[in-house]
């Protein structure tokens, strides 16, 4: 097993990737959880998902991301940093959505203001979701850098 760097640029960046995660992650969460019940309760009084809503959103957000994040930043094994990764597209594009649409629909009024806040308040979680795995990782650094083509035969 490869030991992880522990030097003072390991420690800040571990900080840093904390800080964020710690600052963005629950209020996007709650963001999804309050606009969940508010499209909830425009739902006939009988439905089971006003309910489920507000549970079911934030965990898929959640869920989802963090797969499409653990799935790209695991990948970076004899790839290229930004090539050649894979099994993350779909999964983001459907959070995304699923976000945009929930903050839009539950907002009290649907208009630009309201999508504007929607899609930042989306940036900022799913970038503080997306930077949970490497945050958690023991190999920080190491996963950063590009990796080094291997030199075929020749």
């Amino acid at each position: 097993m490869v030991k992880g760097r522990t030097g003072p640029a390991d420690w800040a960046m571990r900080m840093t990737l904390w800080l964020y995660a710690l600052v963005s992650i629950p209020p996007y969460l709650w963001f999804l959880h309050h606009i969940g019940e508010r499209v909830g309760q425009q739902l006939p009084a009988g439905d089971d998902l006003r309910f489920w809503l507000p549970i079911v959103v934030p965990l898929t957000v959640f869920s989802f991301t963090t797969m499409s994040s653990t799935s790209w930043w695991g990948s970076t094994e004899g790839r290229p940093f930004l090539l050649g990764r894979k099994d993350w597209r779909f999964l983001m594009v459907f959070v995304v959505a699923l976000s945009l649409m929930t903050g839009f629909f539950g907002s009290a009024r649907q208009d630009v203001v309201a999508m504007v806040l929607t899609v930042m308040v989306t940036t900022v979680g799913v970038a503080g979701l997306w930077l949970l795995p490497p945050t958690l990782s023991l190999r920080l650094l190491d996963t950063l850098p590009p990796k080094k083509a291997s030199a075929g035969p020749s």
